[in-house]
């Protein structure tokens, strides 16, 4: 497969010839997001882009550029992702990961106005003879999720063409517990993207990083389940991340991703 699979580096002919051999077209979707004071803010469509170009190198394809979007809702006062269980009082207003002393909000759009832009963005590829369309998503708000699954269920019109929705991330092995900017998703940033991230930025090991005051959250807090006194326990301390394990993680998502787009192109491309 030829390297060059981004869609805004291709020549038209390049493009044409891609699609010929094979019709598939990814768009990677992820907003620009609060990640802690150590990540970029693109962290989720970077992340998205990143694996969709890798999967296209081995399966084949082009790949949209990063298109980054996404949207997020008001957290409840408890249970799962709510205030409390993040060591907020409870009646403060918080939307997505922007917590009260962030210097920098999120661009989150209105979830109406986020599954317009994302459907038109599809018909607009529909209009070329692709035969499947692969929404890649970097972000995990369960809002964000469910107008990506139901645009790629309403948008499909087979046997033309084909939508399905797939997800960047797997699941992290032991003994990292996904969650949010933590050291799971800072190690793929690392190993993805080179000098974009900054621990430096963090305080010093021996000091906790309470949720509320880092917008960094361990995936078990997300869930109801917090740790005691409210900050990232060491499993999933970005302090501790390293590229390797970024690179091995990024590696299991390749692998998965490109089983399964062999699967789609298989039953729709006969």
């Amino acid at each position: 497969m030829p390297d060059l699979v981004e869609f805004e580096l291709m020549r038209p002919a390049q493009i044409v010839e891609a699609r010929r051999r094979c019709p598939i077209a990814y768009l990677p979707i992820g907003p620009l997001e609060w990640h802690g004071p150590h990540l970029p803010l693109g962290t989720d469509g970077i992340h998205a882009h990143w694996i969709a170009v890798e999967v296209a190198r081995r399966v084949g394809g082009v790949v949209l550029p990063p298109y980054f979007l996404g949207t997020d809702t008001v957290r409840p006062t408890d249970g799962p992702q709510g205030v409390r269980p993040l060591g907020f009082k409870g009646d403060e207003r918080i939307v997505g990961m922007d917590f009260p002393d962030n210097p920098v909000k999120s661009l989150y759009i209105e979830e109406g106005a986020f599954a317009v832009v994302v459907r038109e963005i599809i018909r607009l590829i529909k209009l070329d003879p692709y035969r499947l369309v692969l929404i890649i998503n970097g972000h995990g708000a369960p809002n964000h999720v469910r107008a990506l699954r139901r645009l790629a269920a309403e948008e499909s019109d087979l046997p033309r063409v084909r939508v399905v929705y797939e997800t960047a991330s797997s699941s992290a092995p032991p003994p990292l517990d996904p969650g949010h900017a933590e050291r799971g998703e800072t190690a793929l940033i690392m190993s993805a993207v080179p000098g974009s991230v900054d621990v430096k930025t963090l305080p010093p090991k021996e000091s906790p990083l309470r949720y509320r005051d880092y917008g960094i959250v361990n995936g078990s807090a997300f869930d109801g389940r917090p740790t005691l006194d409210f900050a990232v326990p060491r499993d999933s301390d970005p302090r501790y991340a390293t590229s390797e394990e970024g690179a091995a993680m990024l590696a299991r998502e390749i692998e998965r991703l490109v089983t399964q787009v062999r699967k789609y192109l298989a039953e729709t491309v006969s």
